[in-house]
């Protein structure tokens, strides 16, 4: 029986739930035979249930060779009390799995016992790989994967279009530090697409910031259903250059470089701050370039709206390249690479993606 259990944290509609957990597990039901308990904490009383037959199914009666999966557990409430009571009782066949510094934001504490004592670790970049790796031996890199799409850029658009997708809330100073400067610079027709500004105080912000730029058209979406992926890349694959400006933190260190992912995997050319993973899959001059500061973010804005076609589509052609080492179906094989070994899982067939 190849099974897991998947206890993951509060927002089910969260990109790291999505792309790790959710996808990863209809994938792995379809297509390799696997079957899964899927769990998150709820205050319903349909997810309570789910939540006590799943504890005392494997307290009682753990399926052989099964897995159990924790995601981002970083709480030290009922919910994460609980499993941590299951992890003490079957510390085997077990990953912690991470894909952001939370223990930035939270008090550590339960993320560093989890890390612990879990048999092995699942993060999402090197800067995580080295953190967990004070506390455990058996850390393997999983890249943050991006769902299979066919929504891929055709051609520059007659108004250069710039697009940056993300939480705004968290991510505003990076812009506003590394980026918007470089746009007050700019003396020609642009457009300036945002994607994921949620607040209406932030919208008033970034509107006043750029009102005397007529040259800058604004566009900012607030009919956003981030969980229709299809839509998500109709509207990324619109960018002429997708953006990942980001300030040198522990926290954008350890971020999984997702929304760069997002840009390559449409064919669009990035620039980007060579922080964290933004360095592994960025590939400057081939499909995109680094960027340090507002100065630079206008002179490489410059350099791709001045290249010919034939560069243009080179570029991203490139960022198609990368989509491989990104794909669910990679992050799949790893994933079953880190299964129990009684069970199939494709070592020979697929290596696993650690991207040096």
């Amino acid at each position: 029986m190849k099974h897991i259990y998947y206890f993951t944290y509060y927002n089910i509609s969260a990109p790291s739930i999505r792309y790790r957990a959710i996808y990863v597990l209809e994938k792995l039901r379809a297509e390799y035979n696997y079957t899964y308990d899927f769990v998150y904490p709820s205050y319903k009383p349909k997810e309570i249930f789910n939540f006590l037959r799943v504890f005392f199914s494997i307290l009682i009666f753990r399926k052989k060779n099964s897995t159990i999966v924790f995601q981002k557990i970083y709480t030290r409430r009922i919910y994460a009390t609980a499993l941590k009571i299951l992890l003490h009782f079957h510390p085997e066949n077990t990953i912690y799995d991470i894909d952001d510094a939370e223990y930035e934001n939270y008090p550590p504490h339960t993320i560093n016992h989890f890390l612990a004592n879990s048999s092995s670790v699942s993060v999402g970049s090197h800067t995580l790989l080295n953190y967990a790796g004070q506390f455990n031996q058996n850390v393997t890199i999983l890249t943050s994967p991006v769902v299979a799409h066919s929504q891929f850029k055709s051609g520059r658009n007659d108004v250069f279009t710039i697009g940056w997708i993300g939480f705004y809330n968290a991510h505003q100073h990076n812009l506003r530090k590394l980026f918007f400067p470089a746009l007050k610079n700019v003396n020609f027709p642009i457009r300036l697409v945002l994607l994921g500004v949620t607040k209406p105080e932030h919208m008033v912000e970034i509107k006043g910031y750029f009102s005397s730029n007529s040259n800058v058209i604004l566009e900012i979406p607030e009919d956003i259903d981030w969980q229709d992926e299809l839509s998500i890349y109709k509207r990324i694959k619109q960018f002429d250059i997708g953006i990942s400006p980001l300030l040198n933190t522990e926290i954008n260190r350890a971020k999984s470089a997702f929304k760069l992912k997002q840009y390559l995997s449409c064919g669009v050319p990035v620039l980007a701050s060579n922080i964290g993973e933004n360095s592994i899959f960025l590939k400057d001059g081939i499909n995109g370039y680094f960027c340090k500061n507002a100065a630079e973010y206008l002179e490489k804005i410059l350099l791709v709206r001045d290249m010919t076609d034939a560069s243009y589509s080179e570029m991203q052609k490139h960022a198609l390249d990368t989509v491989s080492s990104f794909s669910i179906k990679t992050y799949c094989y790893a994933l079953m690479n880190l299964l129990p070994k009684s069970e199939f899982h494709p070592t020979n067939l697929y290596p696993t993606p650690r991207i040096e």
